[in-house]
Parts: structure tokens; sequence; C-alpha cells
């Protein structure tokens, strides 16, 4: 029984440095500096299903990414209806307007997750058969697999959008790029509580067995 329990202990030990261990840390995407055209769709936030909004925006929209940071850029061609638009990282800001056209801007972070997207949409009683004011929550998925990161060195998916960029980025260096963390952030602590805990069970354990 005590050579079991000691294999019991062991056995817990390793898995706990297992389950803290650098290695373990899955990290985000981190694209190639750029302009690019990016496939989207707008989900209900508590279902798979396709969003009504989604039929308010045109398609694609395009990916900005400066520095390391990534912005995406939403075309509404229904700007009478929806009067603001929101990120995960705040407020939207506007690229430009024509007529009933709007493009804005928000900063998002990791692409392989759905995106929450916030929106106050008014649409008149004329059009609805009663008027409907509310604010509006989906999550937009995005198809980021062709978009080139930044080890890869790949530009080929890059677009004309320049003036787009300038307007959102300008002033920034466009040399400067940044890497994925590495996850070499776990404390150097959490090993060391780790493996006190297990060595005073051990001697609590072996203490009682003595006394026995």
């Amino acid at each position: 029984m005590k050579r079991t329990f000691i294999m019991f202990i062991a056995i817990i030990t390793f898995s706990l440095f297992q389950f803290v261990s650098p290695n373990s840390e899955a990290h985000a995407a981190t694209y190639a500096d750029g302009t690019y055209d990016i496939s989207f769709e707008m989900k209900e936030a508590g279902s798979n299903n396709t969003s009504i909004a989604d039929g308010y925006f045109t398609k694609p929209a395009k990916l900005v990414v400066k520095n390391g940071a990534n912005y995406i850029q939403l075309t509404t061609n229904e700007s009478d209806w929806i009067k603001s638009m929101s990120g995960p990282m705040g407020s939207a800001t506007d690229v430009s307007e024509s007529g009933n056209t709007r493009t804005v801007q928000f900063e998002v972070g990791d692409l392989s997750n759905p995106v929450n997207m916030n929106m106050h949409v008014v649409v008149p009683e004329e059009v609805a058969g009663m008027e409907y004011d509310h604010n509006h929550s989906v999550r937009v998925v995005f198809n980021a697999e062709n978009i080139p990161t930044a080890t890869s060195g790949s530009t080929e998916a890059k677009t004309d959008a320049k003036e787009d960029v300038e307007q959102v980025t300008a002033g920034a260096d466009d040399t400067t790029e940044k890497n994925p963390k590495t996850g070499d952030t776990t404390p150097i602590g959490v090993y060391v509580f780790l493996l006190l805990a297990s060595t005073a069970v051990l001697v609590i354990y072996e203490t009682r067995f003595a006394k026995n």
C-alpha cells in the first residue's frame, strides 16, 4: 500500500507539471502586415444560425494588419439603419461614407474564434411594420486560412487598398512586426510549489508509517 501511495503522488505531480508546462499553451496566429480580403459570416449571438444582420454588409471584409495588430473593416449597405457598431476592443470608427454605404473599422484579436460585435439597429416603422430600435449582438466568423502569417513572409494576398491603410495606421513604422508570445511566462514559483507540496505529503506519510 505504501508503494502504491508513493506511485500515486508521483503520477499526480507529473501530471500537474504537464498541465502548467509552457508547451501546452496555444498561441493565436500573428499575421503579416498588409491589407487582405477576408470572408465572413455573421451568426446569431446564441446559436450557429446566420444572423439577419449578415445581409446588411457587403463581402468580403478587409483585414488590415499593422505592427501585429489586427483591424477589421466592414462596409454596411444599410447605413441609415445601423447607427453604430463596436467590436471586442471598443467602438468602430468611420473610414468612409457615401449615401447609404458606410465603411467602419475596429480592432480585433484572435480571428480563429468568432468575434463578438454589437450594433445599434433602428428600422423605421414603415419598413418593419413597427419601429425596431435595439442593440443587436452577433458573432462574426472570419475565414483567415489564406492570410499569411508573420513568419511566412508571403505578401501575395495583399490588396490595393492603400488609402484605407494610410487612414488607419498613419505615422506607424511599417517595418515593425510582433512575434507570437513564446509562452515562457509560466512562473517558476508554480513548479517550486508543486515540488514542495509533493515532498511535504510524502514526509507526512512516511512519518505516520514510522510511528505505526
